[in-house]
């Protein structure tokens, strides 16, 4: 926005990305003399230093000093917390933020830069500003319109302030949105305000990057003519500071950022590839997602459980929590809590360290970094070897809302020393199943079953021209077959003779080194079968105390239960080799019915068809292809639960899994 001859001054947000864009679209459209930003002089000297090493993130920390009696300075550390300022101030270096990116386009365009903010540090405005529109909307308003809500907004917050809500509406009126501002807000204006008139004199195009609070009074007090700089000497009372520059803590970069780290670092990424196009902040939360699929998985059948539906469901979880929260891009706390609801503690939790990773990490020690928390922050401020970290109370310049906690239970993999201390406690006497998994098991074998039998039903089904009765139904293949003869054909279904009793389920024919465990379950009761199957070693995840998570190959299930040996056993006694092939074989030994249900992803073989024939029994193929990655997905992973009083707590470590 032009408001004189010499200024372009734009109203911006502390750490959004689109006000960033905005800030060095102005600068390669326009060329400046100057670049004047709302920032403390106190921080001028070393700015420029911390810009150009960008993309690693610092610190620059103001520590109070207190003026003694004989005049000499020393750091005011409130040692009795007595002070209720805090020890000191700090600004992140952040990446995404529009005067930091002001700097690091004067830096690369050979202009000088200015900080024209107010020397006095104070964080009153952080700790009351209100949430600002979402800026996902710039896309579809434009810049102008949003930071006329913007200021819209914050003129209500000054006005709710100094006067009584019931009055502080728009009917009231207000001077081009200039806000009520308090003594210390309008004196931090007076001072942007009169360094913007100074700089006037020095430079002929100057563009100015205000915060938006400040934004309306610094206007009003630059076009009113009739106001002068009090020529007042104001250095005899200005309060000096002690600046420190530290490398943040890359594991708390959530802290001291207004954007998560990740898309931080996708802004960069962008900003390193002069033809990649604009960053859309929902598509990043896409990319989350995705790239934690991808990248933080080291099992492929972790990876192949979070299929593209799943994802896909999550997201849809993601939009309606964040329209339930009146916001169009989501925090981290919803972004979380979707990847719970949708893959659970594991996948939440991978979600959560991918959005609070940035790559561009500092090769310092971690004595030279500074930890940055909820308004304190903790730094070596001495290098010899015994020192400790001394924890101060800090207010961060560029958080313009406050950080609160808030509560989502998720639950950690378990480390390495609590596995070996899961294994050492496993008792190797009692195994059993998980009663959940047991049921969806059971309801997939009926259907399965119920399918075989309409296969074989359907197979031997005759056709015939329709005379006087449609019997079971037109055959509306046959018919439209015969066409050119005008005829109806009619299907006739034999009687339901055929039963299944056994179902084989092949998910994976060809590794059997990855599936050592290889044994059978016997039934608990009449209503389960009994279930043979090779799986991975269960013992290789252990997931919690008496919790051990597997992966089926292959499984067979015989309705009703009965009992039998081990049948890979029998099956190599008798010859046969392979997981997949000793599995089938052996449950047609022991199978009642002729017909037995073969679920794999190809046709039965020549070998498992000789093994049919030779066991009197036809394998019945359905396609796996037939069912839904999520579903099969589903179906492969179970768990072992070492005794049945361990279900009493089981269900807190896989609960969410299933």
């Amino acid at each position: 926005m032009r408001i004189s001859p010499k200024i372009d001054m734009v109203p911006v947000v502390h750490g959004a990305e689109m006000f960033a864009r905005e800030a060095r679209r102005l600068c390669s459209e326009n060329k400046y003399d100057c670049i004047a930003v709302d920032i403390s002089p106190v921080f001028q000297d070393d700015l420029a230093e911390a810009a150009d090493e960008l993309p690693l993130i610092s610190a620059l920390i103001a520590f109070r000093q207190e003026i003694y009696g004989d005049g000499s300075i020393g750091i005011d550390d409130d040692e009795y917390g007595n002070d209720p300022e805090p020890a000191c101030y700090y600004i992140p270096i952040d990446p995404c933020d529009a005067m930091i990116e002001g700097i690091r386009q004067a830096r690369q365009r050979r202009v000088p830069f200015h900080c024209v903010g107010a020397y006095t540090l104070r964080d009153e405005l952080q700790m009351n500003m209100v949430p600002m529109p979402d800026e996902y909307s710039i896309n579809k308003i434009g810049f102008d319109a949003y930071t006329l809500l913007c200021r819209k907004a914050v003129s209500h917050m000054f006005r709710a302030e100094v006067l009584d809500d019931a009055v502080s509406d728009i009917r009231h009126g207000y001077e081009a949105f200039l806000p009520y501002y308090t003594a210390n807000f309008l004196a931090d204006a007076e001072s942007v305000a009169d360094n913007l008139r100074d700089l006037q004199k020095r430079y002929g195009n100057i563009l100015a990057i205000v915060h938006i609070s400040r934004f309306d009074a610094v206007m009003k007090r630059l076009n009113d003519e009739s106001i002068r700089r009090d020529d007042t000497d104001a250095a005899a009372v200005e309060q000096p500071y002690a600046i420190i520059k530290r490398y943040i803590n890359p594991d708390h970069l959530y802290f001291a950022l207004s954007e998560l780290p990740f898309v931080a670092a996708k802004s960069q990424l962008e900003r390193q590839n002069p033809f990649a196009s604009p960053m859309d902040p929902t598509d990043a939360v896409k990319d989350l997602f995705i790239d934690t699929r991808e990248n933080y998985y080291d099992n492929r059948e972790q990876t192949l459980h979070l299929s593209p539906v799943r994802i896909q469901a999550a997201l849809t979880y993601l939009r309606n929590l964040t329209v339930m929260s009146g916001r169009l891009i989501p925090t981290l706390f919803d972004i979380v809590e979707a990847a719970k609801g949708v893959g659970g503690n594991a996948y939440a939790i991978r979600v959560l360290k991918n959005a609070k990773y940035y790559p561009f990490l500092p090769m310092v020690n971690d004595d030279d970094v500074v930890n940055v928390g909820i308004n304190r922050i903790s730094l070596k401020e001495n290098t010899y070897p015994d020192s400790e970290r001394e924890v101060y109370g800090a207010s961060n310049l560029f958080r313009d809302t406050e950080l609160f906690w808030r509560k989502l239970d998720i639950k950690p993999d378990p480390t390495l020393m609590q596995k070996k201390r899961y294994r050492y406690s496993w008792d190797p006497r009692g195994v059993c199943s998980h009663v959940p998994e047991d049921t969806r098991i059971e309801g997939f074998n009926e259907h399965v079953r119920n399918k075989a039998a309409r296969i074989l039903t359907e197979s031997m089904a005759r056709s015939e021209k329709f005379t006087s009765s449609v019997k079971d139904g037109i055959d509306i293949r046959e018919t439209l077959r015969n066409w050119h003869t005008g005829g109806v054909y009619v299907k006739e279904l034999p009687p339901a003779k055929n039963k299944v009793d056994t179902v084989v389920i092949v998910f994976d024919d060809g590794h059997d080194s990855l599936y050592p465990n290889r044994t059978t379950w016997y039934a608990e009761h009449v209503d389960e079968s009994t279930l043979s199957f090779y799986s991975t070693n269960p013992f290789d995840d252990l997931i919690g105390p008496g919790v051990a998570r597997s992966v089926y190959g292959g499984l067979a299930l015989l309705f009703p239960p009965r009992s039998v040996p081990n049948i890979f056993r029998c099956a190599e006694a008798a010859g046969v080799t392979g997981c997949a092939a000793q599995l089938t074989a052996g449950s047609m030994m022991f199978a009642k019915e002729r017909n037995v249900a073969f679920l794999a992803a190809k046709a039965p073989s020549l070998q498992m068809r000789t093994l049919a024939t030779r066991f009197k029994k036809h394998l019945v193929w359905i396609p796996l292809s037939t069912f839904s990655t999520e579903t099969l997905s589903r179906m492969r992973r179970f768990h072992v639960l070492n005794g049945k009083h361990v279900r009493a707590w089981a269900s807190r470590f896989i609960g969410d899994e299933l």
